[in-house]
């Protein structure tokens, strides 16, 4: 199976997540790096993307509690709903290579039928 790549024409991935993560840095450890500070906001990202349907179904609190840093994404949670509700793709990726973020984005449907295509895969071996 061949992967389609589509270029992004509008507002870049890669430049909403290092906004987001550059206002909240200052309240994660100064010991994680770069990269650990960006896996921190796809993390705070991603869960924005599901906040809905886990304050419906009750989940939200409980779940939040299972990431380190909890205080502070939620706090990028909020900021990411409130700033960048429209852009609702999952980040799966990203890369720092010669000092430039690039990002690697699905859209939730297309995450899902990744994720179950390669459950089916590896029980299929």
């Amino acid at each position: 199976m061949t992967k389609k790549i589509i270029e992004n024409k509008g507002v870049k991935y890669s430049e909403m997540l290092y906004e987001l993560v550059q206002k909240f840095d200052r309240y994660l450890p100064q010991e994680l790096t770069f990269e650990e500070t960006l896996e921190v906001g796809i993390e705070a990202w991603n869960f924005a993307n599901r906040k809905e349907f886990l304050t419906e179904t009750n989940l939200y609190e409980k779940e939040l509690k299972t990431y380190n840093h909890s205080e502070t994404i939620d706090k990028m949670v909020s900021f990411k709903l409130k700033k960048f509700f429209d852009y609702k793709n999952i980040i799966i990726d990203f890369s720092t290579e010669n000092n430039s973020l690039q990002v690697k984005t699905q859209t939730a449907e297309n995450h899902f039928d990744s994720v179950f295509r390669s459950i089916i895969f590896n029980n299929s071996k």
